[in-house]
């Protein structure tokens, strides 16, 4: 803005156009105090940030009363009022402070586009500038006069109309133009220049002087037209002057970003030396057109300069003005003979002004900010000077130099850091993954991510190299792409500093990319151009300013050489590359470790013996010092430079609570004498009791004795394995004398953790390492509310932290307050001062109701605290985004020349107590929390006595701004869902099980299920009709009996998801609800057929509901449909329902509703009432049959474990979630009892008397033998094995006695279909291993001989428990033993076992170990043979945790009792693969289990052998010697 713009009365501009100057002047006009005018102005007040002011930031920061600050947002209202138009709606969303930033060059003038015109600088007078540009619409200052000789006066020519003229034509043109300023500007002794191009007056939307610029046909033609001199001026002599002054014309450029046509701005300069003009008066005559199309030239006449105009001199001031040439001679000569004197030039600091460009005003270049760098090429004698590239924070480089990996910089920095190599197209995110998943999937964050521009000169794959023009019309798409990704979606704004690096001429896809980061942030902030010569800045500048402005770009550029770069910047930097770490090895030494080595193992944080030695602590000041210590007691998460720092006697030692000592204590006993290769020890924690900081201790003080490592979160279980064994590996020759890994695993959930512990297990195994060698420790520290009642499942190797404090810590922590109260405000310190109390309710109660008492509860930054401390209340690992609250606030952050001015330092002072800024070196989100958990809940109840917690919760998801917030919106989002669908479970470590989220279930005690059902609604429309949202409000109404409106959101749950089974069920979980209500309303009311027709129609619904989510395929990771057990439970009750209904409820009645519901009979008076059921009812008994058969096939492949992310859909009672094989024996039996219509006889005298049970078979039906079979447990596989878990076995034995009776004789059972010979013949091998003696046993070769009948190959194959069988009776005792027909059997039976398993497992992804294995080879002989699971389980000692440890770590192979009871099976492995061989040369492949992988290469092996429902399983696998 010019200065005369710059001085015009604020009532002349639009508000939102107001610098701070116009803002004093407002302020001053309204009454406002100068004191706060000038803190105001100080802060950088602009029009436009006037209009976002906030009470909090004039209270806090302004120090205003309220009645002032009430005075003051009443006049700015009525200014926002008053007509006055703002063009902020009209821009990009951004920053008002950033609007404000608009250079002073900027003018008030409009195109018409609408875009705001700019004035530019002039080209350098009498000079050849050759990367010198204008832009077209911009605006050079208005035409000037000669006031100055040497600042020259400047005239302009719009040429619009006449360049479109002829050659001839036009040559006359701007020779008219240019000779009589010329002859002007040598009367008048000054510099002038003339533009063409350049309005000369307003004309439409056209300013005066705006840059428009001409095509040009012929530059010839503007130089050609300087050949008027000698026919229009006067005389040899003058002619001589005039082509010695004028000079000849300069062809600028005008960049235009709406079109790719070319034109040019032309000017001519004009130097009336004194030398040459002295005592001179010039005259031209100008040339003109005859009629007859010839030029002429007029008379010739004196011209003079009149301000900006040119004029002649008429013949009346002729002489007066010739009198007055020798006083203009002689200021000619003074002014450049003065001009001559060289002045001392002006050398701005520029290593101060890049230090403060690069750390936005800090004193020391840390973490706290990336690094995004665009570079071209750099020279081969500069690539010694990139160190400081090393030792930056570097997110990506932007590489337009296609030879950087070969022999540029990419190569040179990969020598010394690892980074990831990609190309534009990379960032493109065609997928339309969510933030996180994309920067998962490229690395983000973990390595630099180098993105080649313009092609890899030495990748046959990817992007080629192109020049220039095939760029820009191929790849700028991308580039812009790249760039709105990394800017909007990956990296919040101003936590990053573009650095443009120019060591090699630049082209203007490197400027391309300037404008894209310019526009997409905003403004300049944030963005450094570096460049090694005067040369590249000046073209960089020409081409940049088409969108910033000159001036802002000299602000922004520094030219230095690289090398004193890499010194200045290098001098800053709190920490160095350290391309080598040290890590401890085996024989007590140390090796080296390179840092692109380490960067290879990237799922693992990775703590060397010199870990934080690349810290600088001679450029570290004590004040950082103390800031990083005191961060940590604030409540912040312990980083390894506190460690250091300890050590180094730079703060204060760090408690070691009781908990870092029983666990090292554990330690120290594992390491000399493990039971196992792969150890545990557990750590569980109250949120906020120092958990975290315990387990970091331990490995900060052993990193010298093992290799330690922290998993990091969200990687693959395979990777983390792989990572760890090269870690445990690394420069070690002997696998079997390694250190072990330490390894830590934070809040990852136990599937995790044990199927981490399989894997590493397995390569153990295949290693061939010696199993009692100690190779991996897992330090899994887990938060739980409850962790004293979880360390007594597991005590020999677990260890709780609460927050209560022994006797022994108690002086520990007092006397560490003391320390810190010396150095700190205990305000600052408040989460350890909370600590030593021990977190007492009373003090933690006192502590916030002191706080609130002084809180403003009508502000902002109050209600942003509600919203964390809510958050953080019921969602762990919570917070909210830096990002979002300064969305949330209306707080504009901004740049000074000085510092960054962070959002916190405008909190009130209460605030800035009890929320703590995170700066997690692991993450880049900024964020803030409450200091601690209970914190945050006392918050929250004492908060929530003025607003109650679901009004918060309202507010919260029902703000758009928050909501729709586009950085970190995932996460934001995900906390959200988390609040209104997460459930606290016990086994997570919560203190009990809640069917609905712990929120929800406080909102509907507290202010009623509507309230609650009302937020949930909010919910779903917040988070854009979320279908679990909608599944969970459905199971909320159906729970409190509103059915109709749970239907109604089932259904809409159902349409956003229409395959997902959890959502399918819930719709037949409505119904089952329904009908159960209808069913226990009616009392002790015998229902007539017409009443009963709603209630038998809403259970019918339901199992229609059940029955269409079993035909969905299961979703991943879920291994079996739960909509079975609802079909089961709802068929049930409706069968119990109709044995009621007053026609079937007499004493014939249970007869007459059998033959109703088993033929083709249907008793008159249900006729007409349930003409439209009667098909379906018929149904019933053979729908629940094949449920039932469902459920034990899916219990016979699987274990019964459930994830923790299905626990939260799940919506099945919790017997059928913990116990289903429980759940389906008694179901079986209720079924069967329901249709097992024979006279009564208790259980028990049938099964102390199974001969009296023949005797009773013999009389029964086919039908009631089956439902009698049922009612006894032996209805389906997975009942029948459920026996052998019986407490009473001999109870268990005669119930199989009496199933067996069931089948009768000899001939009867080779009459028995394949379904019920299988369960006749299961039932033979569990009694044998429940009552081995028992009468009622058949002999192994009879069995074998009866399950002859099962078929193996073919369409007609068996089913899987038939295939089972065979693989457990054919199996031999000695691998020669078995005949060819029999091993053909067996080898077919095992080969369509595997095939029915894969398609058992199409839809799921079970892990291994979540095979069910049901019986072991055992030593004996026979039948004797088959040993079930229970036989070794008892085998084992201990906890249930430490029993499932001794099955996952390998460890219940090694007990004496089961060394004795099984079998060691000889085979061998080829090519990864297990094979035994039995019947001569038939083989048959055997899959490993557990940690008994396969060893490498051809072995000869022995193993035990297991049976499953996909296969013969191999354990313990040993190589033979």
């Amino acid at each position: 803005m010019d200065s005369g713009h710059s001085e015009m009365e604020w009532q002349e501009l639009s508000y939102d156009r107001w610098t701070e100057s116009h803002v004093s002047s407002w302020l001053r006009s309204i009454g406002t105090e100068e004191t706060h005018i000038k803190k105001l102005k100080k802060k950088k007040v602009t029009g436009a940030v006037l209009t976002t002011l906030q009470r909090e930031f004039l209270s806090n920061t302004v120090r205003m009363n309220t009645v002032q600050i009430e005075h003051l947002l009443r006049k700015r209202d009525e200014l926002l009022e008053s007509g006055q138009e703002t063009n902020l709606s009209s821009q990009e969303p951004c920053d008002a402070a950033e609007q404000a930033n608009i250079p002073t060059e900027c003018s008030d003038s409009l195109t018409s586009s609408g875009e705001a015109l700019r004035f530019c600088e002039y080209r350098k007078f009498d000079q050849n500038e050759k990367d010198c540009r204008y832009v077209k619409h911009n605006l050079l200052h208005p035409e000037t006069g000669s006031d100055n000789m040497l600042v020259p006066c400047h005239e302009y020519k719009s040429l619009e109309n006449a360049h479109k003229q002829d050659s001839k034509i036009l040559k006359v043109k701007v020779a008219i133009e240019v000779l009589m300023f010329a002859c002007a500007c040598m009367n008048m002794r000054a510099n002038g220049t003339i533009h063409f191009g350049i309005m000369d007056k307003v004309k439409g939307t056209h300013k005066h002087g705006e840059i428009i610029g001409i095509p040009l046909k012929n530059q010839e033609d503007f130089v050609d037209a300087l050949d008027y001199i000698e026919r229009c001026f006067k005389g040899s002599n003058q002619q001589s002057d005039a082509r010695r002054c004028i000079r000849n014309p300069q062809f600028i450029e005008v960049l235009d970003k709406e079109t790719t046509e070319r034109t040019w701005v032309i000017e001519y300069d004009i130097v009336p030396k004194a030398a040459i003009v002295k005592d001179k008066i010039y005259s031209v005559g100008v040339p003109k057109f005859t009629e007859k199309d010839k030029v002429k030239c007029e008379e010739k006449i004196p011209y003079y300069r009149a301000g900006a105009n040119t004029k002649r001199v008429t013949d009346d001031d002729l002489v007066q003005f010739i009198q007055g040439l020798r006083e203009k001679d002689q200021q000619r000569e003074e002014i450049e003979a003065s001009s001559n004197e060289t002045p001392q030039d002006f050398r701005e600091d520029q290593k101060r002004k890049l230090l403060i460009l690069l750390t936005c005003g800090k004193a020391r270049m840390d973490n706290s900010l990336y690094y995004i760098v665009v570079t071209n090429k750099i020279q081969p004698e500069h690539l010694d000077s990139i160190d400081f590239l090393v030792n930056m924070n570097l997110f990506c480089v932007f590489d337009f130099d296609p030879d950087s990996k070969t022999s540029g910089l990419c190569g040179t920095y990969k020598k010394q850091k690892a980074a990831n190599l990609h190309f534009l197209k990379d960032y493109a995110n065609d997928n339309r993954s969510e933030s996180s998943d994309f920067i998962k999937s490229l690395q983000l964050f973990e390595k630099t991510s180098w993105i080649f521009c313009n092609g890899r000169s030495d990748f046959p794959g990817g992007e080629q190299t192109c020049d220039e023009t095939t760029w820009i019309r191929t790849r700028k798409k991308k580039l812009k792409k790249a760039v709105s990704v990394i800017c909007n979606d990956i990296l919040p704004r101003r936590s990053f500093v573009v650095l443009f690096l120019l060591s090699s001429d630049v082209e203007q896809p490197l400027v391309e990319t300037f404008h894209e980061f310019y526009a997409e942030m905003n403004g300049h902030d944030f963005l450094t151009v570096l460049s090694e010569s005067k040369e590249n800045s000046r073209k960089f500048s020409s081409l940049a300013q088409v969108s910033c402005p000159t001036s802002t770009l000299r602000d922004i550029s520094v030219e230095m050489p690289l090398s004193h770069v890499d010194a200045t910047v290098q001098s800053i930097q709190l920490s160095k590359n350290q391309p080598t770490r040290t890590l401890p090895v085996f024989s007590g030494g140390l090796c080296f470790f390179k840092s692109v080595e380490e960067a290879t193992l990237d799922s693992l944080e990775i703590i060397s013996v010199d870990q934080c030695n690349e810290t600088k602590l001679e450029n570290m000041t004590q004040e950082e010092i103390q800031q990083t210590d005191i961060y940590f007691y604030r409540g912040g998460k312990i980083d390894w430079l506190n460690f250091w720092l300890a050590d180094k006697r730079k703060c204060g030692d760090i408690i070691k609570r009781d908990a870092y000592k029983e666990a090292s204590t554990i330690l120290d006993n594992i390491v000399p004498k493990p039971k196992r290769s792969v150890e545990s020890v557990i750590i569980y924690h109250q949120p906020g009791s120092g958990g975290s900081t315990v387990a970091r201790q331990i490995l900060w003080d052993r990193k010298n004795k093992v290799r330690c490592a922290v998993v990091k979160q969200g990687k693959e279980i395979i990777t983390v394995c792989e990572h760890a064994v090269k870690l445990r590996e690394h420069k070690e020759n002997d696998k079997n004398n390694c250190l072990p890994v330490l390894l830590l695993l934070e809040d990852h959930n136990a599937d995790y953790t044990d199927e981490l512990r399989g894997q590493l297990g397995n390569v153990i195994a295949t290693k061939k390492i010696n199993p009692s060698v100690l190779c991996f420790i897992l330090l899994i520290c887990n938060r739980s509310n409850d962790p004293e009642r979880l360390c007594r499942a597991f005590p020999s190797q677990t260890v709780a932290v609460t927050h209560k404090l022994s006797d022994a810590e108690k002086p520990l922590f007092s006397e560490k307050l003391e320390q810190l109260k010396l150095e700190n405000e205990t305000e600052f310190i408040l989460t350890f001062v909370l600590m030593s109390k021990e977190f007492k309710s009373s003090y933690v109660e006192n502590f916030v109701k002191n706080l609130l008492d002084k809180t403003d509860h009508s502000t902002l930054i109050t209600r942003l605290i509600r919203f964390v401390a809510l958050l953080n209340s019921y969602v762990d690992d919570s917070y909210i985004s830096a990002s979002h609250c300064e969305a949330s606030l209306g707080m504009r952050v901004y740049v000074n020349s000085a510092r960054h001015h962070a959002f916190v330092e405008d909190f009130t002072e209460e605030a800035k107590l009890i929320l703590i800024h995170l700066r997690q070196s692991s993450t880049h989100i900024q964020s803030i929390k409450i200091i601690h958990p209970l914190v945050a809940k006392e918050l929250l109840g004492q908060l929530s006595e003025n607003v109650p917690q679901s009004d918060i919760a309202m507010d919260l998801i029902t703000d758009k701004v928050l909501v729709n917030h586009r950085f970190d919106q995932d996460t934001f989002l995900k906390f959200i869902i988390d609040l209104f669908i997460r459930r606290n479970k016990k086994s997570r470590g919560d203190l009990a099980d809640t069917a609905f989220s712990p929120f929800i279930e406080h909102v509907t005690k507290e202010c009623g299920v509507q309230k609650a059902v009302d937020l949930m609604k909010a919910a779903f429309i917040a988070l854009r009709n979320d279908a679990y949202v909608a599944q969970q409000l459905a199971r909320l109404l159906y729970t409190n009996f509103r059915f109709q409106e749970a239907l109604e959101w089932a259904e809409k749950a159902k349409s956003l998801l229409p395959s997902d089974t959890f959502i399918l069920d819930t719709l037949g979980q409505v119904y089952k609800w329904w009908f159960c209500h209808l069913f226990d309303s009616l009392g002790q009311e015998e229902p007539s057929p017409e009443m009963g027709i709603e209630i038998i129609n809403i259970a019918l619904k339901g199992i229609r509901a059940f029955r269409a989510s079993e035909k969905t395929p299961t979703k991943e990771n879920v291994t079996f449909n739960s909509s079975y057990y609802g079909e089961v439970d709802v068929g049930c009750r409706l069968l119990k329902f109709l044995s009621v209904v007053d026609v079937f409820s007499n004493n014939t009645g249970k007869s007459e509703l059998m033959r109703y519901l088993l033929t083709e009979y249907i008793p008159a008076e249900v006729h007409k009432p349930w003409q439209d059921f009667h098909q379906q009812l018929k149904g019933l008994q053979r729908n629940l049959s094949h449920a039932l058969e469902y459920i034990s096939e899916d219990l016979s492949y699987f274990q019964t474990d459930i994830s923790e992310e299905d626990e939260e859909l799940d919506a099945r009672d919790p017997e059928q979630l913990y116990n289903p094989r429980k759940w389906l024996t008694r179901k079986s039996a209720v079924y069967a009892g329901f249709f097992c219509n024979i006279p009564e006889e208790s259980d028990e005298a049938a099964e102390s008397n199974s001969d009296d049970m023949a005797r009773t078979a013999e009389r029964l039906s086919a039908f009631q033998k089956q439902m009698r079979i049922h009612k006894l447990g032996g209805s389906n596989v997975t009942s029948i094995l459920n026996l052998h878990y019986d407490k009473k076995p001999q109870n268990a034995g005669h119930k199989l006695e009496s199933i067996i009776n069931m089948y009768q004789e000899n001939q009867t059972w080779k009459n028995l279909d394949q379904a019920e010979l299988t369960k006749f013949i299961f039932c033979q091998i569990a009694l044998n291993c429940i009552l081995p003696g028992s009468s009622k046993l058949l002999s192994l070769h009879e069995l074998q001989d009866l399950s002859k009948r099962f078929i193996t190959r073919g369409r007609n194959v068996s089913s899987a428990s038939a295939l089972f069988l065979l693989s457990l009776l054919f199996w031999p005792e000695t691998s020669n033993e078995l005949s060819s027909a029999d091993a053909k059997i067996l080898s077919s039976a095992i080969d369509e076992l595997q095939k029915l398993w894969e398609i058992k497992i199409q839809y799921t992804t079970p892990r291994k170990s979540r095979t069910a294995t049901h019986f072991y080879l055992a030593k004996p002989r026979g039948l004797n043979k088959i040993v079930h699971k229970s036989a070794i389980e008892k085998h084992i000692k201990g906890t249930l945790t430490e029993r499932q440890l001794k099955w996952r770590g390998g460890e219940v192979w090694k007990t004496k009792e089961v060394m004795q009871l099984l079998k060691r099976v000889e085979g061998w492995t080829e090519n990864g693969k297990l094979f035994v061989k039995v019947g001569g040369d038939r083989m048959i492949r055997v899959f490993p289990r557990y940690s008994a992988s396969l060893p490498n290469g051809n072995e000869n092996v022995t193993f035990y052998l297991g049976f499953s429902f996909d296969g013969v399983g191999a354990f313990d696998i040993q190589v033979t010697e």
